[in-house]
C-alpha cells in the first residue's frame, strides 16, 4: 500500500473509521473527538494521511497534529522540528495485518521529506495494540503525562 494525503472527499470514510474505534480496548476517543473540525484542519494543512484499498476505500489513517499542549510537555528530548502523530485508525476488517506500522513508517518517510527531524505521540497505557506496534518501530518511551483527563505514555523517535 502507498500512502496518500486525504482530501475532503474522504470525510465520511475517515469519520467512520474514527467512530468505529470508539469503545475499543485502549481507545480514549468519544463522539466529540476526533471531530469534523479537526478533520477539516488536518486536510487543509495536508496533514492527514491514509491508505486506500483496491476499491479506493480508506482503510487506515493518521494525522500530524499541531497541539501546543502536547508540544509543551517537558518529557520530549529530541531537538529540531518535531511532528506529533495522532489519530491513528485502521478499519476493523484490516486490523492485525501490520497496516498501522506500515502507515506510520510511510508517514515518517513523508515527514522526513518535509524536513522534520523526529516524531512524538501520546498513547493510552491501556492501548495494547498500539503499544505493540510502536515497540516494533523502536520508539522511545520518554515519560508520562496527564492531559485531557487521561493518563498517557509519551513516545518519540528520531527520523
Amino acid at each position: 500500500m502507498k500512502i496518500m494525503i486525504a482530501g475532503l472527499e474522504d470525510k465520511d470514510e475517515i469519520m467512520g473509521l474514527y467512530r468505529g474505534m470508539i469503545g475499543t480496548l485502549g481507545c480514549t476517543w468519544s463522539e466529540d473527538y476526533p471531530n469534523e473540525e479537526l478533520f477539516e484542519m488536518d486536510v487543509e494543512a495536508s496533514n492527514l494521511f491514509c491508505f486506500k484499498n483496491d476499491l479506493d476505500e480508506v482503510i487506515a489513517t493518521v494525522s500530524v497534529d499541531q497541539d501546543l499542549e502536547v508540544e509543551c510537555l517537558s518529557v520530549w528530548t529530541l531537538p529540531g522540528k518535531i511532528a506529533e502523530l495522532a489519530r491513528v485508525a485502521v478499519r476493523s476488517d484490516y486490523q492485525n495485518q501490520g497496516l498501522a506500522r506500515d502507515l506510520l513508517t510511510q508517514t515518517m518517510d513523508e515527514l522526513k521529506k518535509r524536513n522534520y527531524q523526529g516524531v512524538h505521540f501520546l498513547v493510552s497505557k491501556t492501548n495494547s495494540k498500539a503499544l505493540a506496534s510502536y515497540k516494533k518501530l523502536n520508539f522511545t518511551l520518554c515519560g508520562t503525562s496527564t492531559l485531557y483527563g487521561e493518563h498517557w505514555l509519551c513516545y518519540e523517535k528520531q527520523l
